[in-house]
């Protein structure tokens, strides 16, 4: 049986991690710890989940001519992720300084250079209709140039019969208008933190959040609420998913993401709504252990620990079946 594949529009950056183990917010001048580079950027962090567990796909986005160039192409060969359509850029690559304090909790810094000052080319139809999703970046629809490139992509894909996701950001989440309710009302699934959820809805409850979104026209909502999993809302059911880590959390960077990759990578390969969701929870737990937002990307096997430990047996059997 044909796999079905992953099509993923968004940025791809380099971050700089500052960890520091003061929980100070407020100070003028903060001790740094250590430091690390990490390839990141929220949809190239899904792309390398996705293609660590397995599942075909093909990033869309801009990358620059500077020094962060090569690191990145390779990061992108050592998940198995189809960078061919990836444009080359003679600007700057995008980059993001995350500072991850002594609790684990990051605050972001974000310079998306072409990314936004040079989006990639449409995509042809002979290469949408190979791929059954489209998943699309918050941080795609922040700016002019991208937006256009991400609402392009977003039309086409519908046009073509694929489904669309969104993991939006925090500045994205603060937009409204009709443009945001005509977006939301296109989305098969999307992917907001409780505090997005709060941002889109006005709503404080997640329950309520994702009704609300549900209301606009969402078909199916997953509210991630980091240590305590995620809310799935459909029509049908709504229910808490979680997945207890086997290790410590060190760094929450980049679980959101990899919630999203390890979902899809489940419903692609024909997992329901619900036991993809434990997929994208167990992703989570996975990268949550582990300095850097994808480095440390989860194989299928590392997904089937953080499974077996929380007692789900008959999913791991289910995925070692589709492997």
């Amino acid at each position: 049986m044909t796999k079905k594949r992953l099509l993923i529009y968004g940025d791809i950056e380099m971050d700089i991690l500052l960890i520091t183990e003061s929980t100070e917010t407020d100070i003028y001048d903060v001790k740094v710890d250590d430091v690390s580079f990490s390839p990141g950027g929220s949809a190239a962090n899904c792309a390398a989940i996705a293609g660590s567990l397995g599942q075909p796909v093909t990033f869309l986005g801009s990358i620059g001519s500077d020094s962060w160039t090569a690191p990145l192409m390779q990061d992108f060969r050592k998940f198995k992720v189809n960078a061919r359509h990836l444009k080359k850029s003679e600007g700057k690559t995008g980059t993001c300084v995350a500072i991850v304090n002594a609790a684990g909790e990051r605050s972001f810094h974000s310079y998306r250079g072409v990314n936004e000052s040079d989006p990639p080319d449409m995509p042809t139809q002979t290469l949408l209709k190979n791929h059954h999703c489209l998943h699309l970046s918050g941080y795609s629809f922040q700016q002019p140039n991208s937006r256009k490139t991400a609402w392009s992509l977003l039309q086409e894909a519908k046009r073509n019969g694929l489904a669309v996701s969104l993991d939006p950001s925090h500045l994205f989440s603060k937009q409204s208008g009709s443009e945001m309710d005509a977006l939301i009302a296109k989305l098969d699934f999307i992917f907001p933190n409780v505090d997005e959820a709060i941002n889109l809805t006005g709503e404080q409850d997640p329950v309520k959040a994702a009704r609300n979104l549900r209301g606009r026209g969402a078909k199916i909502v997953l509210v991630t609420l980091g240590s305590e999993g995620c809310l799935l809302s459909t029509n049908e059911r709504e229910q808490f998913i979680n997945m207890n880590p086997i290790e410590k959390v060190v760094d929450t960077t980049g679980a959101g993401d990899a919630f999203c990759g390890g979902f899809l990578t489940g419903w692609l390969r024909g997992l329901d709504i619900h036991q993809a969701s434990k997929v994208g929870c167990a992703s989570a737990a996975h990268i949550v252990a582990r300095m850097g937002a994808h480095a440390h990307a989860p194989t299928l096997t590392d997904v089937n620990e953080v499974l077996m430990h929380n007692h789900e047996l008959e999913l791991v059997n289910l995925l070692r079946k589709m492997s």
